[in-house]
């Protein structure tokens, strides 16, 4: 119960993503696997399905979060969740173009004004 399903689904994949059939003891890998909510996966294909299809606004929220943290330069805080939430709705409206979600952040008043972009650079 306690074991990562998601990676069972990418083991067809070693570390630098290059597809593989078999360990390095010349196993076969499996990749089948159960995931937490009970859903059976087989491998990425499977695992890329339950993610679009089942899990879209979970996966979608944490894309804005982390996208908006990386563009502010700090983590995001309770005060970004309007923000967050209109990324995702620009990301849906426009057939979820990377760019939708980029201007939605240059565009807010947290990217506008982060502190210390005026501040000179120590020489």
């Amino acid at each position: 119960a306690r074991i990562d399903g998601y990676g069972f689904a990418l083991e067809g994949y070693d570390a630098i993503g290059r597809a593989r059939t078999r360990d390095l003891g010349d196993r076969p890998i499996e990749t089948s696997a159960k995931l937490m909510d009970g859903t059976p996966v087989s491998g990425a294909n499977d695992l890329r399905g339950y993610l679009l299809n089942q899990k879209r606004d979970v996966v979608l929220r944490q894309f804005c979060r982390k996208l908006l943290g990386y563009a502010l330069g700090r983590g995001v805080q309770l005060s970004d969740k309007p923000l967050v939430a209109r990324m995702q709705q620009q990301l849906r409206e426009h057939d979820y173009h990377f760019s939708a979600a980029i201007e939605t952040i240059v565009r807010s008043q947290q990217f506008l004004q982060i502190r210390g972009s005026d501040t000179p650079l120590d020489e």
